[in-house]
């Protein structure tokens, strides 16, 4: 995964689609799924989670200065990375499902 920006291979394949619209229908559900993303840390991180996503992904800092900053292991913050990560799949692969299907 690339530091500076999340992997949007989580979305699956519902992410590649192609109708007659094209360009438009792309542009609007990669808009709604920058908006899940957003949404998905703020309610379902931990607060630490949240604070090292913020750190690594957004501020661009490292894993070993943001352990020295916090005063933890750099295991302890990759830790925190991975399970954030998981807890983001997790609450987009299941929450943006009724938008692949017009429910919203």
């Amino acid at each position: 995964m690339n530091r500076t920006t999340f992997s949007l291979e989580i979305f699956g394949d519902r992410l590649a689609i192609t109708d007659p619209n094209g360009c438009a229908t792309n542009k609007r559900q990669l808009a709604l799924m920058k908006q899940a993303l957003s949404k998905a840390i703020q309610t379902e991180l931990t607060d630490r989670q949240r604070v090292m996503v913020n750190e690594y992904y957004f501020n661009g800092v490292s894993v070993t200065d943001i352990a020295l900053k916090y005063g933890l292991s750099k295991s302890t913050v990759s830790r925190h990375l991975s399970r954030a990560r998981e807890r983001l799949k997790s609450a987009l692969k299941y929450g943006l499902y009724t938008l692949w299907n017009g429910e919203i």
